[in-house]
């Protein structure tokens, strides 16, 4: 897979959005829908269970290529010589090789750090190849698009699809099938909730698990078990659905009630109105430290904007028409969303809860999934220049420095 271009039109990014949350992330882009953490822990903690240590180390991926290559074309894509590292505070700690050879490819979606761990994947022609800082981990037979990645405990939780675009997917522990649906999609990321492990999908077809046979549907999976995501007789189609504090909280249509869509987030459904959005082509369910939030985006004839709710049904914010974040994620009860600017004379803006936060100036993209984040109360973003010599770019808050190497960043986090 070569380094695509950046979304061109509103269009364009409304049909990643709606395969992003229908199939979570695939292939390489300039830019990405939200990608949203766990929920609120929902209670005090035990006396005699210590709270969990802060996460508050940075972690920054990024890809090197040899001086003077230009990575932009990529023309020698899994041949060149290049590699993906891992630095942590600014020390740069893992370095593994990239290429057909080391099973090891440069994309940003087949990457990823967690808890201070490179992970990768890797297609090649008959198999997935699943890795931990250049170490295999697992294998397993056909070629497979990862859309979610989880570890917990030492396991490895993905979720992909077939890359001949045949359908359906497969949710696997450790590289062996968990749950296979022929006909279906993702309604959440793989994601944790008391320490279960959950994931939310829709099934168009019959499919089994542990010698049971489900109808189509919208199910939750949770600690190994599958559950019916709860519809009244007025709702249509779930939308996407979270688990949280041990609730399944999940957004649907109303089959043409003037309302639109309702929220079910703690056990209560509420009514979403979209009046004056128009109808949702994809949103998210992210969790907050004091609420539960929807994001979305909207699209009424042609003009197609952002908007996020809170539970209790009212609009927390709006973004102007066209303002259109590729990526946003909340920490705490603060909402981030990033918009990339689509021609050299506009800048990449930051949004904070509706407002511009920060700008990072003209002819900068960034690239990969998860652009930013905060740490210790500072708001970290990576990108890269458009124009050559493309530099990558760094920036704390409004601080934005260059890097002395040929390649760019492709994720940041907190662990």
């Amino acid at each position: 897979m070569r380094l695509m271009g950046k979304i061109e039109n509103v269009l364009s990014l409304l049909v990643m959005a709606a395969c992003m949350v229908m199939l979570t992330m695939c292939g390489l882009k300039e830019g990405s829908v939200p990608d949203v953490p766990g929920g609120p822990s929902g209670g005090q903690d035990s006396p005699d269970i210590p709270s969990p240590p802060k996460a508050d180390t940075l972690y920054v991926t990024g890809v090197e290529y040899p001086e003077g290559y230009d990575w932009g074309k990529d023309v020698e894509y899994g041949t060149v010589a290049c590699s993906l590292f891992v630095e942590k505070n600014g020390e740069r700690i893992i370095e593994v090789p990239v290429g057909h050879f080391y099973e090891t490819a440069s994309d940003p979606d087949m990457h990823r750090c967690i808890d201070g761990h490179l992970y990768t994947d890797y297609s090649s022609d008959s198999e997935t190849v699943v890795k931990r800082d250049g170490m295999t981990l697992f294998r397993y037979p056909g070629r497979e698009m990862i859309h979610s990645f989880h570890v917990a405990d030492g396991d490895v939780y993905t979720a992909g699809s077939p890359r001949n675009g045949s359908g359906g997917f497969v949710f696997r522990k450790n590289g062996a099938a968990a749950v296979s649906v022929g006909d279906g999609w993702l309604l959440s990321d793989i994601h944790s909730d008391g320490g279960r492990i959950c994931l939310a999908f829709s099934a168009a077809s019959v499919f089994e698990y542990e010698g049971d046979t489900y109808a189509p549907g919208y199910y939750m999976y949770s600690g190994g078990e599958i559950s019916a995501i709860g519809r009244s007789g007025a709702e249509s189609d779930v939308l996407a659905a979270r688990m949280i504090d041990g609730k399944i909280c999940y957004v649907a249509g109303t089959g043409g009630r003037t309302d639109g869509y309702v929220l079910c987030a703690g056990g209560v459904t509420r009514s979403i109105s979209t009046e004056g959005y128009g109808d949702i082509y994809a949103c998210r369910i992210m969790s907050g430290k004091s609420d539960i939030f929807l994001s979305a985006y909207c699209c009424m004839s042609g003009e197609c904007r952002y908007a996020v709710w809170r539970s209790s049904g009212t609009v927390a914010f709006a973004l102007e028409p066209g303002e259109l974040p590729y990526y946003s994620f909340i920490d705490g009860d603060d909402i981030y969303g990033f918009v990339a600017p689509d021609d050299s004379f506009s800048e990449m803006l930051c949004y904070r809860n509706g407002s511009v936060h920060i700008s990072y100036g003209k002819d900068v993209s960034f690239l990969g999934s998860v652009p930013a984040a905060v740490c210790k109360g500072g708001l970290y973003f990576i990108c890269s220049g458009k124009s050559a010599p493309r530099k990558p770019y760094m920036a704390e808050e409004t601080d934005i420095r260059s890097f002395p190497f040929n390649g760019y960043f492709t994720s940041v986090s907190v662990w």
